[in-house]
């Protein structure tokens, strides 16, 4: 018995040390060859954008998992690590496009200024495919309701009707003006009912400011009843934007248990949040730019669509979590890395003063703001441009449906090409100390007048904070006038005093650094925060 359980163990003991030893001979083979593929070909098509060449693809970046490729490298939850790691492999092998293999997808990253403005105008790139991934991984949509919100099988006019309802009631200086006014209010009525700021109190900056910007920016978007409903929205939301990513990369539901279940707690309000509003329709003629139950003109456009589209209730719900995220994932923390350099004491020391001396002049007689005015302010602008430079870690993904030439890259039908923002907005061929925040990087002078403005133009393929083409971000505009007005409110109507950092603060001197989390975050979330004392100015407000 004791010599039959010796043999067993011994077999089962060979057995594994074999797959062992296969697995390292397979994974070591992999890596020699994609290895000696790499080296042949970034040594042979050195700098891809010269004029002189033909386009050719991108070299494979080397990797050990056949299948699996980079995608563990990739990763890498310290933002900007992996892009540091490539431009460094951008430097030694002159190159500006690689590929990986991610998550078994070729995948191609294209980072020289040609090459992505190339990606912008092609039509051989689209991203229907990858929306529906998104629906299904991060929106729990079913697949049909996925196919139904994403088409790309159908008639233009029916593809492009989202492109359309965003250009009539998201982008056009109406709808923003309506949005704006609306979170302005609702951004003074929440402060105006917390009582501790009379007397004076201390917060954590971040933490405070994400809370009153949640309610205002959710109630200007999607109506007072939602949270009327949900005044607890705030904390399954909070979760599931955290987790976005990594349900959007497919993470097993064993391995993210609270992302799950915080997107489907989501859903599920947001499903009785609309058959609340749809049990009390508008009469009919009614159209007012915003109402309580489903809140801006834009929501119930989209709700249009939905009942167009024939989507289930869940998945109407699903989509209207994404609309809403779009502008309070980017506008918070872009509100918040804009203050927190403002009222930093390592910010230059005329820094705050020059920025409140533009904001008083934006400042109406009866004390409300001038947002045509905000949004011209040339320091307060540039430093606006300046954080989306220094804090965005976009993506812009696209699939490619048929083989192309993009400025000098060559990507075949069936692949996957990324422009990530983190390789040219922090290229020092294109931005002088590309680490630093310098808040008059985008400012210029009137050779003639000696005017001081603010200017992004010409920048093309190297500053694009918002993605390009016909999928760029339809809230721009209203984001940047919820950023610079919630700056503009705060400044303004109280007195802020710097008492320290708290937290985790990766910057300099204790300053908040950048929260962990996957590639692709658009606007970095903040870790570590600011303790500030904050207290309603008498002639405030």
């Amino acid at each position: 018995m004791a010599t039959d359980s010796y043999t067993l163990l011994s077999a089962l003991g060979t057995l594994l040390l074999g797959l062992v030893v296969t697995v390292i001979l397979v994974c070591g083979y992999t890596y020699l060859v994609t290895l000696t593929r790499f080296q042949i070909n970034a040594r042979k098509h050195p700098n891809s954008s010269a004029k002189t060449q033909l386009a050719h693809s991108p070299p494979l970046v080397p990797y050990f998992i056949p299948g699996l490729g980079s995608t563990i490298t990739f990763s890498n939850q310290n933002i900007g690590a992996y892009w540091k790691w490539l431009q460094c492999q951008a430097a030694r092998y002159r190159q500006d496009a690689f590929a990986i293999i991610l998550a078994g997808v070729h995948t191609n990253f294209i980072f020289s200024e040609a090459g992505i403005s190339a990606v912008f105008k092609s039509r051989q790139l689209s991203r229907e495919k990858l929306d529906q991934q998104l629906g299904m991984n991060v929106l729990g949509m079913s697949k049909e309701d996925s196919v139904k919100a994403f088409p790309y099988d159908v008639a233009e006019k029916e593809k492009s009707s989202v492109a359309r309802i965003y250009s009539e009631h998201l982008l056009s200086s109406s709808a923003v003006n309506a949005l704006t006014s609306k979170f302005m209010e609702t951004f003074r009525a929440e402060l105006e009912s917390d009582a501790s700021l009379s007397e004076g109190v201390e917060v954590d900056l971040y933490d405070f400011l994400w809370k009153k910007v949640f309610v205002s920016s959710t109630t200007a978007q999607c109506g007072s009843t939602l949270l009327e409903m949900f005044p607890d929205f705030s904390t399954d939301y909070q979760v599931w934007e955290d987790s976005l990513l990594g349900l959007l990369f497919g993470t097993p539901r064993l391995f993210a248990r609270s992302a799950y279940a915080a997107r489907d707690a989501s859903v599920k309000k947001l499903e009785a949040w609309l058959e609340a509003g749809y049990s009390k329709p508008l009469k009919d003629g009614e159209d007012p730019e915003w109402e309580p139950n489903f809140g801006a003109k834009v929501m119930r456009k989209r709700h249009d669509y939905y009942h167009q589209q024939e989507l289930s209730i869940h998945g109407q719900a699903g989509f209207d979590l994404i609309a809403l995220g779009g502008i309070i994932s980017n506008a918070t923390p872009a509100s918040g890395w804009l203050l927190l350099h403002i009222l930093s004491p390592t910010s230059p020391s005329d820094f705050r003063s020059r920025i409140m001396d533009e904001l008083e002049s934006s400042r109406k007689n009866d004390g409300s703001l001038d947002i045509p005015s905000l949004i011209r302010l040339p320091l307060l602008n540039s430093a606006f441009h300046e954080l989306l430079r220094l804090y965005v870690d976009l993506l812009v993904v696209r699939q490619v449906d048929s083989s192309v030439a993009l400025g000098g890259h060559y990507v075949k039908q069936g692949e996957q090409v990324m422009a990530p923002t983190w390789m040219t907005h922090r290229n020092p061929a294109f931005f002088e100390n590309p680490e630093v925040f310098d808040p008059e990087r985008f400012l210029t002078r009137d050779a003639e007048t000696g005017k001081i403005g603010f200017s992004i133009a010409g920048l093309g393929g190297k500053y694009f904070p918002f993605g390009g083409g016909h999928y760029m971000c339809p809230g721009r505009m209203f984001a940047k006038q919820e950023v610079l007005g919630t700056v503009a409110v705060l400044l303004l109507n109280f007195d802020i005093d710097f008492v320290g950092y708290t937290g985790q603060g990766s910057g300099k001197h204790g300053f908040p650094g950048i929260k962990k989390g996957y590639a692709g975050n658009q606007v970095v979330r903040i870790e570590g925060d600011m303790r500030v004392r904050i207290k309603k100015r008498i002639s405030g407000m």
